[in-house]
């Protein structure tokens, strides 16, 4: 018993953790605005290796570093009927590690297999791998996650095409950081609430997200109720209107129905300056001894690291369906150039000139695929 509620506290605090991380990160990178995005997704990776970091993390992660490891190995080992989520990681052969990383390494694999383990592990969402690998790339990191809860039953449209909504959750609250909003949420039996907010257009976005964080924790505690119109007075508002109408045969004294459109989304992302990613990539920078070669282990090699993102959802009479890898590489950094005497000759290509491609290899050899003729301005 006392192992369920040590697990329980830990899932609220990750709860929270994922929740402040979204924020702090949505304000850090100006993605309010997004198409779509997963902090969760960029969180799972941090907190997967938050041991290998030489600071502590809670600042950025909200836990500990064991405790951010702890939470996201329960995430990944726990079973849910409708997310899926993975995190991986390759080195390139021939590279040490002065100190393991909490995660298991296989060996790094061509574009090819990364795309392919982007597929896999998206259910087909995403195709290609957020990262191009190349011949200077020592180490990648990734997670994936992916949802696709289904409503209990299909929505039909309205007379606009809209999707109609008349059951689930729906109400009129009022919000401490954008006013009133409107809120739906269609009835789904794959135990993933998806909430639309809409607050009035002279609200910024940063405060929607506050507005809509509030909603979620108020439904969460029971305190909003269904139907409830939550703000003075009760006649039409910025996203919303009030009518009388009369209906045939027994009706509920309100009926309540919610326009909500159809919609896809693809976004890609630089998480580099991210909270967290700097603390993470220094410590598992700090980890890789060497990238082979005769003096390979004797220092460590200047790296880089990058971290991006591929997220994709979409939203239609079905259900919701939305997935994102994360992907972290680190690489070589490029030598710096050692001073000596050269000698220089320029070329100026300042005249009409012509540009030829040609091909290499098999078949193709020594075929001109594209020619030009380049008049410079």
């Amino acid at each position: 018993m006392e192992t369920t509620g040590t697990q329980t506290q830990l899932s609220l605090a990750a709860a929270q953790a994922v929740r402040t991380y979204a924020a702090t990160t949505r304000s850090a990178l100006g993605t309010a605005e997004a198409s779509v995005i997963s902090y969760a997704g960029l969180w799972l990776l941090l907190a997967s290796l938050a041991t290998a970091a030489k600071a502590e993390v809670e600042e950025a992660l909200g836990l500990s570093r064991t405790d951010a490891r702890a939470a996201a190995l329960a995430l990944l080992e726990e079973p849910h009927p409708t997310v899926a989520a993975a995190v991986s990681g390759w080195l390139r052969p021939g590279v040490e590690l002065y100190e393991g990383l909490p995660i298991r390494l296989d060996p790094l694999p061509d574009q090819t297999s990364l795309d392919a383990w982007a597929e896999e592990n998206t259910r087909g969402l995403i195709r290609r791998f957020p990262l191009q690998i190349d011949a200077q790339t020592l180490l990648v990191l990734a997670s994936a996650l992916v949802v696709s809860p289904r409503w209990s039953e299909p929505l039909e449209h309205d007379d606009d095409g809209r999707l109609l909504l008349e059951g689930g959750f729906q109400a009129v609250v009022e919000t401490d950081a954008a006013g009133p909003v409107a809120v739906a949420c269609p009835p789904s039996d794959d135990a993933i609430a998806v909430f639309s907010v809409i607050a009035d257009p002279a609200v910024p976005a940063e405060d929607v997200w506050r507005a809509s964080e509030e909603v979620v924790l108020r439904f969460d505690a029971h305190e909003l109720r269904n139907h409830a119109f939550d703000v003075p007075g009760s006649g039409d508002g910025h996203a919303w209107t009030v009518r009388e109408v009369t209906v045939a045969g027994p009706a509920p004294s309100e009926r309540w129905r919610s326009h909500l459109p159809e919609w896809k989304a693809e976004s890609d992302h630089d998480l580099a300056n991210a909270p967290g990613v700097a603390q993470i990539a220094d410590g598992v920078e700090s980890a890789i001894a060497g990238a082979g070669g005769d003096d390979s282990s004797e220092t460590s090699p200047e790296t880089e690291t990058v971290c991006l993102q591929k997220a994709v959802a979409s939203y239609d009479r079905e259900g919701f369906e939305a997935a994102a890898v994360t992907a972290m590489m680190t690489r070589a950094a490029a030598a710096v150039p050692q001073e000596k005497t050269v000698r220089e000759v320029d070329l100026r290509f300042d005249r009409p000139h012509a540009v030829v491609a040609v091909a290499r290899g098999g078949a193709w050899e020594g075929i001109p695929l594209f020619h030009s003729w380049v008049t410079p301005a």
